[in-house]
């Protein structure tokens, strides 16, 4: 094998080893404790959402630069590869002629993919902590809580749900508040204390490790029953068109370096298992959506451990 070839087959290899399997490890221990000690699942998500994500968030946003084009740059693209894959849904949902039930869950599991659990310890791993690299993931999740807690509730939920029970998930999502405070404290220029940022450092150090933890356990629940065509159809769109679109994206639009690899990667991760919570919630073919979530989050440690590859060499 030339020398090229060579030591990009080592850089491919070094990925998988040293970024996917970490963390499927981490995984796969969440998964085998929620199997063997029966955890509570919803406390594991409340530390998450209300001290782990927060803290991370807090930190790195001090950390780092935010202007109001970083945050505009991350918003747009967002939403277009979210409308992309919306008009995508519904057009694959035509082709294959699904139920009314079925299009809600197969265009949730396009949507929305797991930003927090998966893809902002991904981003941590892969640049290292770069405020940068994890803002721009904490954005994504930000704006993936809110599309999530409302169209995606009126999806799953065909229409059920009311939009003032919609803005009271959103208005409990506490990073909403965080990303305020820490913007005041940066435009007054005011410097935090040790007594302030040492702890919160080590709460941020832990999430890693709680977010895929949490994961694994969330996994542990779903039961399998493989239906192959409409999962493969749902997986292949949201591990492959979805990193491709996100490419096409930040070429369009100019962006390059850390924060255009992290876009891409950000939109690289499996579906999101709030898919599944919410089509269990509302009864929308709940079976469905959780094998969606088990089977691309199986299959993406081989699609993202390309696209980490592919994004350093053109990004």
């Amino acid at each position: 094998m030339p020398g090229g070839e060579q030591k990009e087959m080592d850089t491919f290899i070094y990925i998988i080893i040293n970024i996917i399997l970490p963390i499927f490890f981490l995984i796969a221990v969440g998964f085998i404790a929620q199997k063997k000690l029966k955890m509570d699942i919803r406390t594991l998500t409340k530390l998450n959402i209300y001290i782990f994500v927060p803290a991370l968030l807090f930190l790195k946003i001090y950390e780092t630069q935010v202007t109001l084009k970083f945050f505009s740059q991350v918003l747009v693209y967002i939403l277009l590869v979210q409308a992309v894959l919306l008009l995508l849904g519904h057009l694959v949902s035509k082709v294959f002629c699904y139920s009314r039930s079925i299009k809600k869950a197969f265009c949730n599991s396009l949507l929305f993919f797991n930003s927090g659990n998966y893809g902002l310890p991904l981003v941590e791993l892969v640049f290292k902590g770069d405020p940068v690299a994890v803002t721009s993931q904490v954005f994504i999740m930000l704006i993936q809580n809110i599309t999530t807690n409302t169209f995606g509730v009126f999806q799953a939920s065909s229409g059920n749900s009311t939009t003032k029970k919609a803005l009271k998930n959103i208005l409990k999502m506490p990073s909403i508040y965080v990303i305020f405070l820490v913007i005041l404290v940066k435009a007054f220029h005011i410097t935090m204390p040790g007594l302030v940022l040492v702890p919160l450092g080590y709460i941020a150090k832990g999430f890693i490790a709680i977010a895929l933890v949490t994961l694994g356990a969330q996994l542990s629940e779903i039961k399998i029953e493989i239906r192959v065509r409409d999962i493969l159809v749902s997986t292949l769109t949201r591990l492959i068109f979805s990193p491709l679109l996100g490419f096409l994206l930040v070429w369009a639009m100019g962006i390059r370096g850390i924060l255009g690899q992290a876009l891409v990667i950000g939109v690289s991760t499996p579906s999101a298992v709030n898919t599944a919570l919410l089509a269990k919630e509302f009864d929308n073919e709940p079976e469905y959506a959780s094998q969606i979530v088990f089977v691309s989050t199986i299959l993406s440690a081989l699609t993202v451990s390309l696209v980490i590859y592919l994004t350093g060499l053109f990004l």
